[in-house]
């Protein structure tokens, strides 16, 4: 028997607003993401690609549909469930990079463990691992403000890789980026499906990212409208 994917989107449908204020974001979109997968999602701004990758990660609701991520139905699962996924199972990685200026690198990265049942120890030398795989070993006591963008990306990637998880979410991590700093994230991430098996999802309009996705899927007006193997997307995806 085939194993079930990691995501499993069916008749996903999602509005925003009420009356003639009323937006329809999703249209009944379907989707399978497979283990070890590198999906990128491409499109036009409201195309509805964010919003889809923020139901997949329970930080949104549908109005209907079936979600299913890791074998759960985040649907029916209650909201401590869906955080308990979150916390052990998912990371997630955001165009704005969600540091706390009065933490220090070290506690920006432990603070999705900040009420786990581990020692300050244990959880320092998780975070302390975390930070090596990123390439800032040396990072841990500085302040987000002395960090370059490219280095607060990283702290970001690294906090999403505190929990180890088995799906990654990111949502155009790239784009405060320089080219050459984008370049870096871009093969990080790329190492870590490769290497470590991580399935990731990525929202981005920049050739650049998709360029080493697996599978681009590209969405338009709340549909997916094409989805290839092809690591170059349809030109008429777009940008975000």
């Amino acid at each position: 028997m085939a194993a079930a994917p990691v995501v499993r989107v069916r008749d996903v449908t999602k509005s925003y607003g009420v009356g003639s204020a009323k937006t329809q974001v999703l249209r009944g979109v379907n989707l399978d993401v497979e283990a070890g997968e590198l999906v990128a999602l491409v499109g036009q701004s409201g195309s509805g690609k964010s919003t889809l990758l923020n139901i997949i990660g329970g930080l949104d609701m549908p109005d209907a549909g079936e979600v299913e991520v890791l074998g759960i139905d985040t649907l029916k699962a209650g909201d401590g469930k869906r955080a308990k996924l979150r916390n052990q199972s998912i990371g997630f990685v955001f165009q704005a990079f969600n540091l706390l200026d009065h933490l220090n690198v070290l506690g920006n990265v432990t603070i999705p463990a900040s009420f786990a049942r581990q020692t300050k120890k244990d959880l320092e030398a998780r975070g302390r691992e975390a930070l090596r795989r990123v390439g800032l070993a040396d990072f841990a006591h500085r302040r987000p403000g002395e960090l370059s963008g490219g280095q607060k990306q990283r702290v970001a990637i690294a906090r999403a890789l505190f929990g180890a998880p088995t799906l990654l979410l990111c949502d155009e991590p790239t784009g405060n980026l320089d080219s050459e700093t984008g370049k870096e994230v871009i093969d990080f991430f790329r190492e870590l499906n490769e290497k470590d098996g991580v399935t990731l999802v990525i929202v981005t309009h920049e050739r650049r990212v998709s360029s080493v996705a697996k599978r681009v899927i590209a969405m338009r007006d709340g549909n997916i409208v094409e989805t290839t193997d092809s690591a170059i997307y349809a030109e008429g995806a777009g940008p975000a």
